[in-house]
């Protein structure tokens, strides 16, 4: 076959051309990819971090666990900030669940214990599915603070067959083992009486847009 009669053939073949789609408006840069799908850094965390809070050195630990951010910060951040920063990292890329805690204080046998102080710790436990913390959606029924400073509290959840139930439960216990003086902690789950929104407070009703 001749150089002329090769050229006319090779100039019939049709070469497919391959064209990477980007859907619009990804931001590719700065993502890490595991498995075929999208990793949140440490970086991303941090920076959502700083632009609530304002603060740069805020956090204490921070875990990226697959689906799962545990974030423990050295100081009490206010609840409108708190949330804003639970929302935020909820709705980023391959993130099922947001775990927030502070530093544990140094205990105190001799300090004494309020219900006012049990109950602004447990505004740090929040239901992930609905995004808002025990206290204000009502699922504290019952707090009391015994002599020897175990605290007994009973709780519910917003249906039966709620699926973060036992992660709640140990949540709450947890918070208050971290007050200053608590020897231990009694959690008991009732469903008597049922849930229902009327036990919200009315910032929970706010900003869940019922009022």
């Amino acid at each position: 076959m001749c150089i002329l009669t090769l050229l006319i053939l090779l100039s019939d073949i049709q070469i497919p051309v391959i064209h990477k789609i980007v859907p619009k408006g990804l931001n590719l840069i700065n993502k890490t990819f595991a498995g075929g799908r999208v990793v949140v850094t440490r970086e991303e965390v941090l920076r959502i971090i700083k632009e609530n809070t304002g603060k740069e050195n805020i956090v204490e630990s921070l875990e990226i666990e697959g689906d799962v951010i545990k974030i423990r910060f050295k100081e009490k951040i206010d609840d409108a900030t708190l949330l804003e920063i639970y929302n935020k990292l909820r709705e980023l890329e391959g993130i099922r669940q947001v775990e927030i805690g502070f530093v544990r204080e140094t205990k105190d046998e001799n300090l004494e214990i309020t219900e006012e102080m049990i109950l602004e710790k447990l505004k740090e436990v929040i239901d992930p599915e609905i995004g808002m913390d025990v206290v204000n959606l009502g699922l504290i029924y019952e707090l009391k603070i015994n002599p020897d400073k175990t605290v007994y509290i009973k709780m519910t959840m917003t249906t039966p067959g709620c699926p973060l139930t036992l992660w709640l439960l140990r949540a709450v216990e947890e918070k208050v083992l971290e007050i200053p003086g608590v020897r231990d902690v009694e959690v008991e789950l009732t469903f008597d009486p049922p849930w229902t929104p009327d036990r919200m407070s009315e910032e929970a009703k706010k900003r869940l847009g019922m009022l």
